[in-house]
């Protein structure tokens, strides 16, 4: 049914036996992307497209948070805990009354966090220098009206700037409390 409504070809087999990558023509591709519920499958699929069929880059999918670096280490390109990223958006949703978006960049380790000021906000009125900051922290560009302003520290934050800050996850807390005020750090 998926090959008849997306015109794509289909294969349906186990992809940890090389004949089933074999017979799908892996040969060459520049990426395979593994999301099977098995750590050891994608493993297994990955290693396989990288030794056997060429295929520089490999992504995975990982259930076990522990197993990440071991996937690095045994050279799969890109291994993501599906677990750890589950956590991070149940955590972002203490303060999703803030967050209009957010991105998790580097496994998690850095957010991409896109807030609008409001006019009760500590933030409003003030300059990017006097919001104390942490050093984790800076805001990349501010979106106001339909201009994009790039900010340094005399910039002034006004009701309506949409910001988009990089924080580290542990500095999150203390940016929204800068910004906002009193909120969970």
């Amino acid at each position: 049914m998926l090959s008849e409504t997306s015109g794509a070809l289909v294969i349906c087999g186990d992809c940890t036996k090389p004949f089933i990558l074999e017979d799908a023509g892996v040969t060459g591709f520049d990426l395979m992307i593994a999301v099977t519920l098995k750590d050891a499958d994608n493993l297994v699929i990955c290693l396989l497209a990288k030794k056997m069929f060429g295929i520089s880059r490999a992504f995975a999918t990982v259930n076990n948070p522990r197993n990440v670096e071991v996937f690095k280490k045994l050279g799969i390109n890109t291994a993501v805990s599906s677990t750890y990223v589950l956590a991070n958006i149940i955590e972002q949703m203490a303060f999703a009354d803030q967050i209009v978006h957010y991105m998790p960049l580097e496994e998690g380790k850095l957010q991409l966090l896109e807030v609008v000021i409001e006019n009760n906000h500590r933030a409003c009125g003030k300059q990017i220098m006097d919001l104390g900051f942490p050093k984790e922290a800076i805001i990349g560009c501010i979106v106001r009206g339909n201009s994009s302003v790039i900010p340094n520290g005399r910039t002034e934050i006004h009701a309506g700037d949409k910001l988009m800050i990089f924080t580290s996850l542990s500095s999150q807390g203390m940016v929204l409390a800068s910004l906002i005020g009193d909120t969970k750090k």
